[in-house]
């Protein structure tokens, strides 16, 4: 872990330059090594092609980012990185969100050890490489 996952209103493409956000995304988290291994970053991103936003104008958009992590980071190492990449991600849409009405939420999410199954040779094959 870390997976991040950026949910969007379809009416973003391809204006909101989604694959452009990924990469900040991973980049972030590429650069703490010490506190998120790289090997187990994951950033996707999904389109939602069915939604109603507020009073249902269709200019309207959305980004929902869920960030789960693994437990056990000190809390402010948490904020700081988080509110780091959340403002990250309000920079990035700046510039649609000063066009038209753009919600975006940013949550994190600490998984449960005793609820979490993982395998992972990622790792493994990058010390490889």
């Amino acid at each position: 872990m870390p997976h991040c996952i950026v949910e969007y209103s379809d009416n973003l493409e391809p204006d909101g330059r989604i694959r452009e956000l990924l990469d900040k995304i991973a980049a972030q988290f590429r650069s703490a090594p010490d506190v998120f291994p790289l090997g187990g970053v994951r950033i996707r991103a999904l389109p939602v092609h069915d939604y109603v936003i507020a009073d249902g104008n269709p200019d309207h958009a959305f980004v929902n980012v869920v960030c789960r992590i693994g437990a056990g980071r000190p809390l402010d190492v948490r904020r700081a990185f988080f509110g780091a990449t959340y403002e990250l991600v309000v920079a990035h849409f700046a510039a649609i969100s000063a066009q038209r009405g753009l919600g975006i939420t940013f949550y994190v999410d600490e998984a449960d050890p005793e609820g979490s199954w993982k395998t992972n040779s990622i790792h493994a094959h990058m010390k490889k490489g």
